[in-house]
């Protein structure tokens, strides 16, 4: 599917099948019914990330189904009524069973393969023991800022753009090259 493509087949105000249409010159699946002006815009979802930091390390988590040795940001999607700022701290709080100050923003960052933005946020953890979410996670660890390297995809911008404000330049993985995406 492509990013333009949107995954609805009907209407969802009035179940009639979709079509694709000319909307505002683009290419669009909408509903061919005149009583109705549903377009399926397709528009990008909003993610957060946290660089969650503990002393000198940074906490990387790997989600239920994510290739072995594949590990990466704690991410979420941002909810309706909070803040970006806010629903990074519950993303942390859900994931990892602990509070965190949000540092700063790292930027933002189109995601195309998902259709997903990424609000990247460096965030210092409160002290305490990690309690992973086991419903969204399956593990954890902890890599020293030092030895943390940026990848290509994903999340791995903000890591890169983060370490460069710590004046740390690192190769980017190609996780093609490594055979761990497509």
């Amino acid at each position: 599917m492509s990013i333009a493509e949107t995954r609805y087949m009907y209407c969802p105000i009035c179940a009639t099948p979709l079509s694709n249409q000319q909307v505002n010159k683009e290419n669009r699946k909408a509903c061919p019914n005149s009583s109705c002006d549903y377009v399926a815009w397709n528009n990008p979802t909003p993610v957060l990330a946290a660089i969650a930091q503990t002393g000198d390390s940074v906490v990387l988590v790997q989600a239920i189904g994510w290739p072995k040795g594949w590990f990466g940001l704690v991410t979420g999607f941002h909810e309706a009524g909070e803040t970006a700022e806010e629903g990074v701290v519950r993303e942390v709080k859900e994931e990892l069973g602990l509070g965190c100050r949000v540092e700063s923003l790292v930027g933002v960052y189109s995601f195309f393969q998902l259709n997903q933005v990424i609000i990247a946020y460096h965030v210092l953890l409160d002290k305490g023991d990690i309690t992973l979410d086991k419903t969204e996670l399956v593990n954890y660890k902890k890599i020293p800022i030092e030895k943390l390297q940026p990848w290509d995809s994903g999340t791995g911008k903000a890591v890169q753009d983060w370490l460069k404000t710590k004046g740390i330049e690192k190769e980017v993985i190609d996780l093609k090259k490594r055979g761990e995406i497509n």
